[in-house]
């Protein structure tokens, strides 16, 4: 405990001086998620500016929730596995058990909390609540633009192990405000349904790492170029110049986004935008040459057809009971009763089924 007050004072004061990418950065990265959003969710469109609006809400929340800050970084290399195998387990349990929960959260939960805020997403989705949606889009975004912001996910997120002390703040507010025309233009890319969302989220923050060596170097070139000055425009120029694959990191952050928006609106049965019931029938236009067996099931249940990725077993109320990646599956833990099946493919859903368990 001695040891990390330190750190939570420091961090507490940190959060308050800065915030992530700078509200000019999420703001882009927020709005231009849209122009990702394929023909299905043109409705969504609509979004763009209230996403913008609303992207730094979970800086926000830092001044009234001691629990949010640590919901933006990942110190990733106190990983003593990451260091020797480039990974770390997938789940907070895993990873809990491994090196104890308070661990975990002393060196940030980044990851974890932006797959907790895109299962809230979903099931607002599922739910028709479209205002909820799109302040938990909002968040996603925020989330997702930190874990593109190669310092959120390093130990040396201030440059304070190297002797770069403020490189957080000239690199992503001061640089990023004077060339916000730059990160902005981008006109989106065509999604793909996310089938493993943590693995995705884990693989982006595997990418992004290995900026941070490059930043580095970049923020002591440019203090050669001013003559040791920082606040300078030729220094934010210098950094600039050495630091190019800020744009690719914009970019791929409202790319990811979007991504990740689709899919948790494909994973809530593409309901449309707006509409306030939900119908309870399956949709005929999904594929039906997916078979399901045995139903009623009390042990083992197989999903039979091409192309099946993953099966999402929900209650008739919209809660999640399962996530299941085989086509063979246990389930024994859960309760007798009825179920909803979706079963996905690449990008979509494929099927609907009601599955009744009786053991």
């Amino acid at each position: 405990m001695i040891r990390i007050l330190p750190r939570i004072i420091l961090l507490l004061v940190f959060s308050l001086i800065l915030v992530s990418w700078g509200n000019v950065g999420h703001k882009i990265i927020n709005s231009k998620s849209t122009d990702s959003f394929p023909a299905s969710m043109s409705s969504f469109k609509i979004w763009s500016d209230s996403l913008s609006q609303h992207s730094s809400d979970a800086d926000n929340r830092k001044n009234s929730d001691p629990n949010e800050d640590v919901r933006h970084f990942i110190d990733i290399e106190y990983y003593d596995e990451f260091n020797t195998t480039g990974r770390i387990a997938l789940t907070f349990d895993s990873v809990a058990t491994l090196h104890g929960a308070s661990f975990v959260n002393y060196n940030g939960t980044l990851p974890w909390a932006t797959l907790n805020t895109y299962d809230s997403l979903k099931v607002a989705f599922r739910q028709l609540k479209w205002h909820k949606a799109m302040l938990l889009a909002s968040d996603l975004g925020h989330y997702v633009g930190d874990g593109h912001m190669p310092l959120h996910i390093s130990s040396n997120y201030d440059g304070q192990l190297t002797g770069q002390k403020g490189i957080h703040s000239r690199y992503e507010t001061t640089m990023v405000a004077r060339y916000q025309t730059q990160l902005a233009n981008y006109s989106g890319d065509s999604v793909h349904f996310v089938s493993n969302v943590n693995q995705y989220i884990f693989d982006y923050i595997y990418v992004d790492h290995h900026y941070v060596d490059s930043l580095l170097a970049a923020d002591t070139y440019a203090k050669q170029q001013a003559g040791g000055v920082t606040n300078t425009t030729t220094y934010t120029d210098a950094l600039w110049s050495k630091t190019n694959f800020t744009k690719l990191l914009f970019h791929n952050s409202s790319h990811s986004l979007a991504e990740l928006i689709y899919s948790a609106w494909i994973e809530a049965g593409s309901p449309v935008f707006g509409s306030t019931s939900a119908t309870s029938e399956i949709p005929a236009t999904l594929v039906n040459d997916i078979s399901v067996f045995p139903n009623p099931a009390s042990g083992v249940l197989n999903i039979i057809g091409d192309n099946v990725l993953k099966t999402e077993v929900n209650t008739l109320t919209g809660t999640l009971a399962g996530i299941y990646y085989n086509q063979q599956f246990d389930i024994r833990n859960l309760n007798n009763g009825m179920y909803i099946l979706s079963i996905y493919g690449k990008d979509r859903l494929l099927k609907k089924e009601k599955l009744l368990i009786c053991k």
